[in-house]
């Protein structure tokens, strides 16, 4: 049986969606898009995404991933929001992000759509763990520094896009592109030779959109219901469809 690798964030990990929590825990969802797709391929569905995962850590653990398996034939990857970032703290590699610069679980509960006590749940046990480990401090200095600088984030976002991009060609395994929003394309908007280049290099053509917009953008847009920041089945349902039109579109089905 071929396998699909999925990579991304929560989105693709399918936060708050119906079978995403066991006993209070939670796990990897079938009711996203590319397990959906994965099902429908009769494809055996490897989800390395996880919450909170920064383009750093997306581009890492499908490589991983795909070094791991065997029979991949098909991988997709939604890449996250540009302005996080993954380091290595005490032999872990731990990511930060806005977020991390918060010091008061009240605030973060501001953006929730609908309370969910087992989101807020996360989000208090990694505020305390980013405190405990001294990530808060790390990442207030970063963001004030680098982290917040629209050049450097798309820098960084194109650098991981790029590499994972010639991995998947190197090894020829067949791979489709999108993103949560529409930072990539808004990339040619920066005057900088550097952004320049690697934006050239990259291949649109492995990429797939949602009406021209990025996932969470479209889910937004088109008013499918949310629960407290995720789009809920219904998003995933009509994702797919696009997606797998689109990978049959641009022969990428095995």
């Amino acid at each position: 049986m071929g396998r699909l690798i999925a990579g991304g964030d929560s989105f693709i990990y399918g936060s708050e969606l119906a079978d995403c929590y066991v006993n209070n825990v939670e796990v990897v969802s079938h009711l996203t898009y590319p397990a959906l797709i994965a099902n429908e391929l009769k494809m055996d569905y490897c989800c390395v995404a996880q919450p909170g995962y920064s383009n750093n850590a997306i581009r890492r653990t499908v490589m991983d991933a795909c070094e791991q398996s065997h029979n991949v034939e098909l991988v997709i990857v939604m890449w996250s929001f540009p302005n996080r970032y993954e380091f290595r703290f005490d032999n872990a590699w731990e990511q930060i992000s806005a977020w991390s610069t918060v010091t008061s679980i009240e605030e973060i509960k501001k953006s929730f759509v609908i309370d969910n006590p087992i989101v807020l749940k996360h989000h208090a046990n990694k505020l305390k763990r980013d405190q405990t480990l001294g990530i808060t401090d790390f990442a207030k200095s970063f963001y004030d520094h680098v982290g917040s600088n629209k050049h450097w984030e798309t820098y960084n976002f194109l650098s991981d896009v790029l590499i994972l991009q010639q991995y998947l060609k190197l090894k020829n395994i067949p791979y489709l592109f999108t993103s949560v929003d529409e930072s990539i394309l808004q990339a040619q908007n920066y005057v900088d030779g550097s952004l320049a280049t690697l934006r050239s290099l990259i291949d649109f053509n492995s990429w797939g959109w949602f009406d021209h917009k990025g996932f969470y953008t479209w889910a937004k847009d088109m008013g499918f219901p949310f629960a407290t920041t995720h789009p809920k089945e219904q998003a995933h349902i009509e994702a797919a469809h696009l997606i797998y039109e689109h990978l049959r579109y641009i022969s990428r089905l095995p």
